[in-house]
């Protein structure tokens, strides 16, 4: 059992990190898009999508260096920081789209459009980063 949580030690830190990502996230994203759906209806949607990624991406960002992949950089590390808002800024672009498509055409809460779509890019955005952004190069 240790040798199997030692193995698969970085993912688990991942799923905390992103775990607790994404109530951060799903918490911000229902308070914009309660705010704002009077004021400019289903677009909410993304507003509430972009605002809400700004500030968990943030925490996510210190997270996922500092304790999943353990940079061993210290201080301000800017090539992974770059690359890291370059994936946030996608995946925000995909997650906003989909979720105002599915809402759109389902016609359900959009918080139950938005779980599922966020959990398939959980699981992209691990290998992009272990490959990617944090790989010990």
């Amino acid at each position: 059992m240790i040798k199997l949580l030692q193995k698969y030690s970085t993912f688990l830190k991942y799923i905390f990190s992103a775990g607790t990502s994404f109530l951060i996230d799903l918490i911000l994203f229902k308070l914009f898009s309660v705010l704002f759906k009077s004021s400019i209806g289903d677009y909410a949607i993304i507003i509430g999508t972009v605002l809400a990624r700004i500030l968990s991406s943030f925490y996510n960002y210190l997270m996922n260096r500092n304790a999943v992949f353990q940079s061993d950089k210290k201080g301000m590390d800017t090539k992974t920081f770059v690359k890291y808002y370059i994936l946030v800024v996608i995946q925000m672009l995909v997650s906003s789209g989909l979720v105002f498509i599915g809402y759109r055409l389902l016609k359900i809460e959009e918080l139950f459009v938005k779980i599922p779509v966020d959990i398939l890019l959980f699981m992209v955005n691990y290998f992009v980063q272990k490959k990617f952004i944090f790989s010990q190069e």
